[in-house]
């Protein structure tokens, strides 16, 4: 009976607790929530109007997928301390895919993910004047929407989700072949995709009177490439042709990388560089030829162009069970060049996601994650060292910062 009494005992006193614990967790999320400054629409978060200086705001979008049905900003210290939070309610805007071009440091490029839908919109954010603004796309006689817009070159390109002269994708049953378009923002001017070289979701380069992208071609029954490309349309007579630099028996992926006045640059796959002329002449580099081999040369979000010149890139290997990034500098001046960059600050069995360069601040961010901790890295756009470790939560849902 004494044992029974006990058990009972117990029992109330754990149930009890987890009351308790239920209604101070409630609580504190409620005041959470309740603390919150809501505003209506995006474009009416103006960090300069707010707090303390020198804090840094953390742009979480709205994403269904994970039961947030609005934009959450945070603000933070280089602590990691949460001193404010905003709640920003705008059906327009949601998950983000942020870009930015050497030759517009001051203007990212926003298009947006997450839902199975079709917006005729992109945002780009002024970094000067600490703005968003909705870009809305009206010249088509369909809903086309916006696969993604990122691009280098001096107009603003991107890629449709359908095509812009049928509205639809013109999929073919028996094949499985289906095309969009490449449309420029600026001239508002479209190409149709070739159906069967679908394009990937890497950049659009615009280079001269021609646009470049890749396309990852057909693929066997294991889903491997047969034959990747890349595709470059000749905007004066609107016809497209395909490049492959390695022969067809390799299926290595392409990644238009950047693009000047002058020369195009391509990475493949295996870690060469191809630099193309204006001509479309053709020469190969080797400008990972002094490091041991790498599991990965180039992977999403792992290259951020600082200038005409140089860009930032990660590079990844696979050793005994963990996953290695090297941080590197590109150079495009004269031969093309890859230097690592020593520094403690980038962690083994992270992935990094480069966001932007704001060259008013001199500060570049980069988001690392990991199964356990993910963290925020502030570094120095000349020096490249660290100036911010800052602790984060759920990283990858993390799609901006900016800095107050």
């Amino acid at each position: 009976m004494k044992k029974m009494k006990f058990i009972i005992a117990i029992f109330l006193f754990v149930l009890v607790i987890s009351i308790i614990f239920y209604f101070f967790y409630k609580f504190t999320i409620y005041q959470n929530e309740k603390d919150r400054i809501k505003l209506e629409g995006i474009e009416n978060f103006s960090p300069e109007e707010l707090n303390e200086k020198g804090s840094y705001f953390l742009v979480y979008p709205a994403d269904n997928r994970v039961s947030q049905g609005y934009t959450l900003i945070k603000e933070v210290l280089k602590s990691g301390e949460v001193v404010q939070e905003y709640e920003i309610l705008d059906e327009d805007f949601r998950r983000a895919s942020v870009y930015q071009k050497p030759n517009e440091l001051n203007q990212l490029y926003i298009s947006l993910f997450g839902e199975p839908v079709i917006q005729n919109w992109f945002y780009k954010y002024d970094i000067d004047k600490k703005k968003f603004n909705k870009m809305d796309i009206d010249y088509f006689n369909y809903d086309v929407g916006v696969g993604h817009i990122k691009h280098y070159g001096k107009d603003v390109l991107f890629e449709t989700l359908v095509s812009h002269k049928t509205g639809t994708q013109n999929y073919d049953e028996e094949s499985g072949d289906f095309n969009l378009s490449i449309s420029n923002y600026s001239t508002k001017e479209s190409w149709e995709t070739i159906p069967g070289y679908e394009p990937t979701s890497e950049a659009v380069l615009q280079f001269g009177d021609k646009i470049m992208y890749a396309v990852s071609g057909t693929v066997d029954d294991d889903g491997i490439p047969i034959n990747p490309s890349i595709a470059i349309i000749d905007t004066n007579i609107g016809e497209t042709q395909f490049m492959q630099f390695d022969g067809k028996e390799n299926g290595w992926e392409y990644y238009p990388f950047f693009v000047t006045n002058e020369y195009a640059y391509i990475l493949g796959e295996q870690g060469a560089l191809y630099v193309l002329d204006q001509e479309l002449n053709v020469k190969t580099y080797s400008p990972f030829q002094e490091l041991s081999d790498q599991d990965y040369y180039y992977d999403m979000d792992t290259s951020l162009l600082l200038d005409d010149t140089t860009a930032l890139h990660m590079l990844y290997q696979e050793n005994n069970g963990k996953t290695i990034p090297t941080l590197g500098l590109f150079s495009f001046d004269k031969e093309p060049t890859f230097t690592i960059l020593e520094n403690d600050y980038i962690r083994e069995n992270y992935h990094y996601k480069f966001l932007y360069q704001d060259i008013n601040n001199n500060e570049i961010y980069m988001v690392g994650i990991d199964e356990n901790s993910d963290h925020l890295l502030v570094i120095h756009n000349e020096t490249f060292e660290l100036i911010h470790d800052i602790p984060v939560k759920f990283g990858h849902l993390l799609d901006m910062v900016i800095k107050n």
